[in-house]
């Protein structure tokens, strides 16, 4: 007897896992009919097993872990689009804060000038970065005047690519004969030649006007 139940113990294992033949199940079945101690210990085994023998619930279980992953992938998907939008976003931002915020710049004499060449006048900046203006003048006259301001990226950006912004194209060639500030101050004031030059510009002017 004892013997019987050291090789139903030795079996009970297998088959709780279901891994028996047909004819050993029916063997141990038989045993644990009128066993008690043997059928105590099966009971004990298959309460023991924590996961579930059934597939399909195993499968279920499964493709909850797998969900779960996916909603945590996503979560942090978004999470760093939602962060790079923000980044671009306060980039945009002070792009466009820094090419609106301006300021006056002062004529003092020495830090703005007109230079005349070949295809016409240019102003150029001896200060920091490069300036915006604004003119309006006289046509018959030449006469023009002209305010200037700087916006933060034109002082703090621009310098830093190193290239000669300083200077830039202002009218063209007999357009002007003085140029002043808002205030009175002569930044340029042309020659003879100049005031001829903006004759000959006014001729050509009314010819083409008139063809």
């Amino acid at each position: 007897m004892k013997n019987d139940c050291n090789i139903i113990m030795d079996l009970l294992p297998l088959y709780a896992d279901g891994a028996l033949s047909e004819a050993s199940k029916e063997l141990v079945q038989e045993h644990i009919g009128f066993c008690e101690e043997c059928a105590n210990a099966l009971k004990g085994m298959q309460e023991s097993i924590k996961l579930p023998v059934n597939k399909e619930v195993r499968l279920n279980e499964t493709s909850f872990i797998k969900g779960l992953k996916k909603i945590v992938f996503n979560w942090k998907l978004l999470t760093g689009i939602m962060a790079g939008l923000s980044a671009l976003l306060l980039l945009v931002l002070s792009v466009m804060y820094l090419n609106h915020k301006t300021t006056a710049v002062e004529y003092d004499g020495s830090n703005i000038a007109i230079e005349k060449r070949e295809n016409g006048y240019y102003l150029r900046y001896n200060g920091k970065g490069e300036i915006l203006f604004s003119a309006g003048g006289n046509r018959e006259s030449g006469e023009w005047t002209i305010e200037f301001s700087q916006s933060l990226w034109g002082r703090y950006i621009d310098p830093l690519y190193d290239r000669d912004g300083n200077c830039q194209w202002f009218c063209e060639e007999g357009m002007i004969t003085k140029l002043t500030t808002m205030d009175g101050k002569v930044i340029w004031e042309g020659s003879e030649e100049d005031v001829e030059a903006h004759e000959q510009w006014l001729k050509e002017r009314s010819e083409y006007a008139g063809d």
